[in-house]
């Protein structure tokens, strides 16, 4: 029976999810546990112990029975989105079928390939392994899980989940459950700052992407600069209130480091007599433009960017721009066509992308400064930023530096959170900020020769804190200047061509403007004419299925429009979401007056995505640029 088992399971395995049947088809069962029979004739687990008193992880009596009543508990019928931790002998996820939406999607993590193993030859998963809507990650650790939940990340994001996990398999594996489950809530944490970002800001992007493109033209990527400074050392200067306690230290054996600013530090570093040799910029939000309100225009320091940064900035770095693959699918668009410019992985701040830069190029060691991620003194930021000149000009006779930074201070009051400073001081973040900690923590922990030389704040999980005067006494003795300017002077840009992005730019055209006059016809024909009629709603949203069925034939279309407006899109996802998850409760009247709804504001948000996409494709298309 367990070899039937084995086969049909694997055969599933490989059909279904076959990147789940290479991770585990070599592997041999776990001899841990212990499978035999329940009262109920069904298998049944135990853990093994070395005194032989098993204990049992999977009832005795009736393993389904006690599958349904943990679903019941949690209300599955509540949600659409599952994420089950361990797969145990497969009852809790063929109930969970049973009792959830057809069209619910649910993730598997299991991180015990071998015992996984035991339970595809143990247990019939071939109903679950066929279900449309499941997806089974076999993980060796517990930071694999970010890779498990990316393809559905805004899903889940956006519309919840329920977690479902066996309390005995935890208590079993009580360190990495407890693992998991951290990783879970600071992966949808993150996921929830990244939505927010783009909801807000989407139109924004594209449209500093679009006036950035001759920029990117004339740009060198930055893998042109892999491995090519190796073994150097690199200070990454973030504007931290600390950094008014040794920013000055920045000038001691300045050819000896390279010196790499976050944006809001280029300010107190040019003030300080202090040139960055690369300073990074990542953020669209027009304060940014402040950051760079510099003397005479001119810098002698590299702009590392992302597209996605106002256009007015690029412009300041002729001839020393280097520019990375942005997240922003209009960005990743043009830079599928003329060429990729390299990765610095998922970016969260624009600290994190400094250090990635560094790691990039082969720095080692590199050194944080000025990363507080907290309040000091009220403040989250040093002398001479932008934010310490906005809050100077704010100075009145009755109203002094200390009260505006406390009036500020208060307007976070509802997603403050305590924690512990470096010197184990009670100390005051943010709800973002403690999440850029754990991420930092996670990115870079495993990484050696990294140094938090920030003289306060929260700190960064895993690295070691050091005296930024330790840290260039111990790390910065050898003068690089040479060799960095060797490089930098010998680095060519790639030969490219617009021929590509121009042809690609003119398939998109035909296209967009073929849906914008299908989008026009239904808008005219359904909502042109008051009253709209029942028939005129039941027709609209019958052609916008159509269409949206349409786009998703192509993803590339379907990326372009989505990424301009992302809230947009998203609200029709929350919308569709909610509209499944009621039709049980709904009549059919009601149905179609929600999908009616829907659609009518879908319509606009469409019609405008499209119009944008049209105008940048036509800018492609018409630009005079001979390549």
């Amino acid at each position: 029976m367990a070899s039937d088992f084995i086969n049909k399971n694997f055969s599933n395995l490989k059909t279904f999810h076959p990147d789940a049947y290479r991770a585990i088809k070599d592997e041999i069962p776990s001899v841990n546990y212990e499978v035999s029979l329940a009262i109920s004739g069904k298998p049944t687990l135990s853990l093994k112990s070395k005194e032989g008193k098993n204990k049992f992880l999977i009832s005795q009596y009736d393993p389904i029975h006690e599958a349904r009543r943990l679903l019941e508990s949690l209300k599955v019928g509540d949600f659409t989105n599952f994420i089950v931790v361990g797969m145990g002998l497969g009852y809790q996820l063929s109930e969970l079928i049973k009792m959830a939406p057809d069209f619910s999607k649910i993730i598997v993590i299991e991180t015990d390939r071998q015992f996984a193993r035991l339970a595809l030859q143990s247990n019939n998963f071939s109903k679950i392994l066929a279900h449309p809507g499941l997806t089974i990650h076999f993980s060796k650790e517990a930071g694999d899980i970010k890779t498990a939940l990316e393809e559905e990340r805004i899903n889940f994001t956006l519309n919840g989940y329920c977690l479902i996990q066996q309390h005995s398999f935890s208590q079993a594996n009580p360190e990495i459950f407890a693992n998991l489950l951290t990783e879970l809530k600071n992966f949808f944490q993150a996921s929830q700052i990244d939505i927010k970002t783009h909801s807000k800001r989407s139109k924004t992007f594209y449209k500093n992407i679009s006036s950035n493109y001759p920029h990117l033209l004339d740009s060198l990527a930055i893998d042109l600069l892999k491995d090519s400074l190796p073994n150097i050392p690199a200070i990454i200067c973030s504007a931290g209130p600390s950094l008014d306690k040794n920013i000055q230290l920045l000038k001691t054996k300045k050819d000896n480091f390279l010196l790499i600013a976050v944006a809001t530090a280029l300010k107190p570093l040019l003030a300080n007599g202090i040139q960055p040799d690369f300073v990074v910029a990542v953020d669209a939000d027009e304060i940014t433009l402040s950051f760079f309100e510099i003397p005479n225009k001119t810098t002698n320091s590299w702009l590392v960017y992302d597209l996605a940064i106002p256009p007015t900035i690029p412009k300041l770095f002729v001839g020393k721009r280097l520019v990375y693959d942005s997240s922003v699918n209009l960005a990743q668009w043009m830079q599928k066509y003329i060429g990729g410019s390299g990765s610095l992985g998922k970016i969260f701040s624009v600290a994190h992308a400094a250090f990635q830069f560094a790691n990039q190029i082969g720095c080692s060691p590199i050194i944080f400064t000025g990363q507080d991620l907290s309040f000091d003194k009220n403040r989250l930021h040093c002398s001479y930023s932008q934010y310490y000149w906005e809050n100077q000009d704010k100075i009145e006779k009755l109203k002094t530096l200390e009260h505006i930074n406390q009036i500020k201070y208060f307007n976070y009051s509802k997603n403050l959170l305590e924690r512990k400073s470096i010197y184990d001081q009670t100390i005051m973040t943010t709800t973002a900020m403690d999440t850029y900690s754990h991420m930092f923590s996670n990115s870079i922990s495993k990484a050696s020769s990294i140094f938090n030389a920030t003289e306060g704040g929260i700190g960064i999980g895993g690295v070691k804190n050091i005296l930024l005067r330790e840290a260039i006494n111990s790390y910065c003795q050898k003068d690089i200047s040479t060799q960095k300017n060797k490089v930098l002077k010998n680095t060519k840009p790639k030969s490219s061509s617009v021929i590509a992005i121009k042809n690609a730019a003119k398939g998109q055209l035909v296209l967009l403007k073929r849906l914008l006059d299908q989008i026009k016809v239904t808008d005219r024909n359904c909502l042109g004419k008051p009253p709209i009629t029942i028939t005129n709603k039941e027709i609209l949203v019958k052609q916008m299925n159509s269409i949206f069925q349409k786009l998703l034939e192509n993803k590339e279309t379907m990326l372009l429009l989505q990424g301009y407006d992302f809230s947009g899109f998203s609200v029709w996802n929350q919308k569709t979401n909610d509209i499944l998850k009621k039709k049980k409760t709904l009549n059919a009247t009601e149905v179609a007056e929600k999908e009616f709804q829907r659609d009518q504001e879908f319509l606009e948000v469409l019609k405008g995505s499209i119009m944008f996409n049209i105008g940048v494709c036509e800018m492609i298309t018409n630009k005079n640029i001979l390549n």
